[in-house]
């Protein structure tokens, strides 16, 4: 009866069919508080989606239990620390995005075929119990938003089987275990947010399944590693199978979902997590120079090192990351030019390289003169989407006073040729009159006969008309 606009409270008489293969009213109205159960549950409850309040009753259920998106407070151990419950069977444990508050008991070991705990977004406190590594069969954990305190407990290294860890966005101290590079099916990891501290450890490169890593905003030092490239998952060899991101009802729920931050913003991500391929170290204290292992990871799809106090150039290689759609190198002291193969990165539709201290002209190309000149902003660059380089206006100007150049050297050959012409003519005349006495006296004879006679008869006719 999911999705039937049912609302009401969840009736007594309800559990007269908890012998049912499954009850599903998901994604109602249903209000209240859950009654209780009797001793015989049913195989598979899904009551998400709705507007219940109270506490967790203790819940018989063999398979699945699904309560996320409600209302539901108060502190979880009564709920767990049941060991007569008939809950020792169930699979699947999704109680997010609700209210719940107190510690995180520590009494896993009465539900030891979990592979599935999801407790994102609630007020959960206190430290992550040491009972969790018990639970040899999980596959997936979600303790992701809480207020959770202390390191992360060495026993969870036992659960081998995990796929994914999202322990993001809590007060957890201490370093990045070691330890996590031996949890070899290991496809999805997220640390963000926390207070880790020291060196990110060589042990991660061992995480060979690994597609999404999200270590940001954190106190991690030190540099980046060069073994990432063994990272093989984020290579173009790597097969994403869904098969390890499903799970729950006919496998239609993703198992894995996570609020990942690409292309400058923030969303979440489920039914596609599967597909996609995230390297994040933003917002530590790393150093160093940009690994060029990193540029083997080519069918990464979002590159994230913004942040830092990385220093050096960008590594030349980076064209060969052609499945690159986002690209944040943002606020580290990264010198030098930008390489010109960053401009062939067909899918790059977001770059940010703004507050380095890169210089000389933005490479052309339909991708980097598409992007904000915000993404350039802070540096030394020039070059479309920003202003025109110094180099080109040198040119335009050296252009043009050639251009005036040649034009003064047409009018002063003009303007000598003129000179010379005339100078010669008139020197001409009169060294021709000076020296040829005959020339002289015919010239002379000239005026007297021909231009006098000429001018006496021009007053003459003059007066005559008069």
């Amino acid at each position: 009866m999911s999705n039937t606009g049912i609302s009401d409270v969840i009736p007594t008489w309800l559990w007269n069919f908890s012998s049912a293969y499954d009850i599903d009213l998901s994604r109602n109205h249903i209000y209240g508080e859950i009654p209780i159960f009797p001793n015989d549950g049913s195989y598979m409850l899904n009551l998400s989606y709705n507007k219940l309040t109270g506490p967790l009753p203790r819940i018989p259920i063999s398979y699945m239990l699904d309560l996320s998106n409600n209302y539901l407070s108060g502190n979880i151990s009564n709920f767990l620390c049941d060991p007569t419950s008939f809950a020792r069977n169930v699979l699947a444990l999704y109680l997010e995005n609700n209210l719940l508050s107190g510690k995180i008991p520590n009494c896993w070991m009465y539900w030891p075929s979990l592979n599935l705990i999801d407790l994102d977004n609630n007020n959960l406190t206190g430290k992550i119990p040491n009972s969790m590594g018990s639970l040899l069969s999980l596959k997936s954990l979600h303790l992701h938003n809480n207020n959770l305190i202390g390191e992360i407990p060495k026993p969870i290294k036992n659960c081998t089987a995990l796929n994914g860890l999202d322990l993001g966005f809590n007060k957890l101290v201490g370093t990045i275990p070691r330890w996590i590079g031996s949890l070899p099916m290991l496809r999805f990891l997220v640390l963000r947010s926390n207070n880790f501290t020291g060196h990110i450890p060589v042990e991660l490169c061992k995480l060979s399944k690994l597609q999404v890593l999200d270590a940001s905003n954190n106190i991690l030092t030190g540099k980046i590693s060069n073994c990432f490239n063994n990272l093989t998952a984020m290579t173009s060899k790597s097969q994403k199978d869904p098969i390890y991101y499903y799970y729950g009802v006919n496998d239609q729920r993703p198992r894995e979902n996570a609020n990942l931050v690409i292309k400058g913003r923030e969303n979440q991500y489920n039914t596609i997590l599967y597909l996609l391929s995230t390297f994040d170290l933003s917002s530590n204290k790393l150093l160093g120079e940009i690994p060029e292992q990193l540029t083997s990871l080519d069918a990464l799809q979002s590159l994230n090192l913004s942040r830092n106090y990385l220093s050096g150039s960008i590594p030349k290689k980076i064209d060969s990351m052609t499945d690159l759609e986002s690209l944040d190198l943002s606020r580290n002291r990264l010198c030098g030019h930008i390489p010109t193969g960053l401009s062939g990165l067909s899918f790059l539709s977001h770059l940010n390289l703004s507050y380095n201290n890169l210089s000389g002209q933005i490479p052309i190309g339909t991708q980097l003169q598409s992007m904000d000149a915000s993404s350039f902003i802070g540096n030394e660059l020039c070059g479309p989407p920003l202003k025109k380089c110094i180099e080109d206006r040198d040119t335009m100007h050296s252009n043009g006073s050639e251009e005036d150049g040649e034009r003064e050297d047409d009018e002063y050959w003009f303007r000598l040729g003129i000179g010379m012409g005339f100078g010669v003519s008139f020197l001409g005349v009169i060294v021709s009159l000076v020296v040829c006495g005959f020339w002289r006296r015919a010239y002379f004879w000239y005026f007297e006969e021909y231009l006098c006679n000429k001018f006496v008869d021009y007053f003459i006719k003059i007066n005559y008309m008069f």
